[in-house]
């Protein structure tokens, strides 16, 4: 049988209240005493301690308080842990790999649109280089800081760090920008880049016009191939039922996060590579 969650917590909460319970021995000296006295008058009540039962019930209550609060806490943060970003790279963070999105970063995978970052390969610097999402040879990439902290590399030498995972809210999406880009690419894409929650299963990037660009599969980061030209409006985080569980606008709009002026992309010479 699985153990009960509720019934561990609860046993660690009460185990110091039970070093207040009467030893065996003193339970069969208070029965000796009333034996003793069987037969006689008896001139007064046998002399017990009452007082060691009492402080053993008053020193329950608040942990059974505790307990009572902490169990939803306890639960809250496990689910939060699937709901939030932070969550996809906690594991990973704690030392566990198996945990980590994405892939391993290989010794000998350059990309066509652009180079991996060197540094990415000092493992002194970066810890555990991972590719986490990538799309029309476009990469983002995250690490492991030398201090611990999360790290991604949005290429050209664009990144972000983050010291703990509070720092990304416990929002289900967070749009991280589209690099180093000054023009729209051959094709007529600008990438932006985002991570999101493992609850999200779809990323959609709507535009104000035309039909949005969907992606599914998702694993803890994304890769989006934007067209300026189009007008970007907002990316939006789906879970698996296909519900809306999270948004971001990323237009030039007044807004929280990154804000994009997606006319600067669009340009005669957009056939322009990324910044080296």
């Amino acid at each position: 049988m699985v153990p009960d969650p509720d019934d561990i917590m609860m046993r660690a909460l009460l185990a110091p209240a039970r070093t207040l319970e009467p030893s065996e021995e003193e339970v069969a000296s208070v029965l000796a005493r009333v034996r003793s006295r069987a037969g006689r008058p008896a001139r007064s009540r046998p002399t017990v301690d009452w007082r060691r039962p009492l402080v053993a019930a008053l020193a329950v209550l608040p942990l059974v308080a505790a307990g009572l609060w902490s169990v939803p806490v306890t639960r809250a943060t496990l689910e939060d842990a699937g709901a939030s970003v932070g969550g996809v790279f906690s594991g990973w963070l704690g030392g566990d790999a198996a945990e980590a999105p994405g892939r391993p970063l290989r010794s000998d995978e350059p990309a066509p649109a652009e180079p991996t970052p060197a540094y990415l390969y000092d493992h002194q610097f970066a810890k555990e280089p991972r590719v986490i999402a990538e799309a029309g040879g476009y990469k983002l990439y995250s690490y492991i800081g030398s201090s611990g902290g999360l790290n991604f590399d949005l290429g050209a030498g664009v990144g972000f760090g983050f010291e703990n995972l509070g720092e990304l809210g416990k929002a289900p999406l967070h749009v991280l920008g589209p690099g180093a880009m000054r023009h729209a690419d051959a094709e007529g894409h600008v990438p932006l880049f985002g991570i999101a929650a493992r609850s999200v299963k779809s990323i959609e990037l709507t535009y104000q016009s035309g039909p949005p660009l969907r992606l599914d599969d998702i694993d803890g980061g994304f890769v989006l191939l934007a067209e300026p030209a189009r007008g970007p409006r907002e990316v939006l985080a789906l879970d698996s039922r296909g519900d809306v569980v999270g948004r971001q606008s990323v237009d030039d709009s007044p807004h929280a996060g990154v804000r994009i002026d997606w006319q600067r992309y669009i340009s005669p010479s957009s056939s322009e590579a990324p910044v080296p």
